[in-house]
């Protein structure tokens, strides 16, 4: 069953100690795109390529109408002792993880583990091409490395352009998306995308957040610069998980995007 966020992680997130939307380094994931994954035709149709670090730069969904553009990654926020580390591919990085290590690749799967500098945390994703839905799964296994359990944010962020304009944006529990809209009919065509969670989550509280900026989040501050229903602007969408993972343990937490 998934619930909201917690009160007292939202709380650390929205006033967020004053940390800043924007990461303050570039990221060290060039856009050369090394794998790319293609299926489909026409309304069936998904293409998209990921970096090397694990960062999604580019994903078209439907033919002809692409919706990420180059900023899109995911963050770590350990609660307490306080660190932080994120990797949002054109939007910027932290700059404290080690490189990044390709464990496996195939014609629709992509395995991709990633270890923070201080050895804290090990992210590993594993990114799958759905050409049936069509969508991209991705799953991301998150270790806490040492022998003590911490609480800790877990954040996927996407920089969402639908056929690169500005465009509507909102979130739920479960999820948050853009788009543009059918109005009027018959002369504007509307498509959309969505970052949702899927399955039960190992992570007992996740939320989506609709954000008023496009650049990526801090991943202590989650929450900040986002709003429910946001109207014809530049933004970007976030989902965050959070929980304690245990000493030497591992807690997944599994998303797609899709087009509507």
């Amino acid at each position: 069953m998934f619930r909201k966020i917690t009160f007292a992680a939202l709380f650390l997130a929205l006033i967020g100690c004053a940390l800043p939307s924007q990461a303050e380094t570039s990221s060290t994931d060039t856009p050369s795109c090394p794998y790319s994954f293609t299926s489909g035709a026409n309304n069936t149709y998904l293409n998209y390529c990921v970096g090397v670090n694990g960062n999604i730069y580019q994903l078209t969904i439907p033919q002809s109408h692409q919706s990420i553009f180059g900023a899109e990654g995911y963050g770590i926020c350990n609660e307490s002792p306080v660190a932080s580390y994120w990797d949002w591919a054109t939007s910027g990085e932290s700059g404290n993880w080690n490189p990044a290590i390709l464990l496996s690749h195939t014609a629709k799967i992509l395995k991709i583990a990633r270890t923070t500098a201080d050895g804290t945390w090990t992210l590993t994703q594993t990114i799958t091409q759905d050409p049936v839905t069509p969508s991209i799964k991705v799953t991301m296994a998150l270790k806490n490395n040492t022998a003590v359990p911490h609480v800790v944010y877990l954040v996927r962020y996407a920089d969402f352009d639908p056929d690169g304009n500005n465009n509507d944006f909102s979130a739920t529990t479960n999820g948050a998306f853009a788009w543009n809209p059918s109005i009027p009919f018959g002369l504007n065509n509307g498509y959309g995308v969505e970052l949702r969670n899927t399955g039960n989550s190992q992570f007992g509280d996740v939320q989506g957040f609709a954000r008023n900026i496009p650049f990526g989040p801090h991943p202590c501050n989650f929450a900040g610069d986002s709003d429910t229903v946001l109207l014809n602007i530049d933004g970007s969408v976030a989902l965050a998980y959070v929980d304690t993972v245990g000493a030497n343990k591992t807690k997944t937490a599994t998303m797609i995007y899709r087009g509507f």
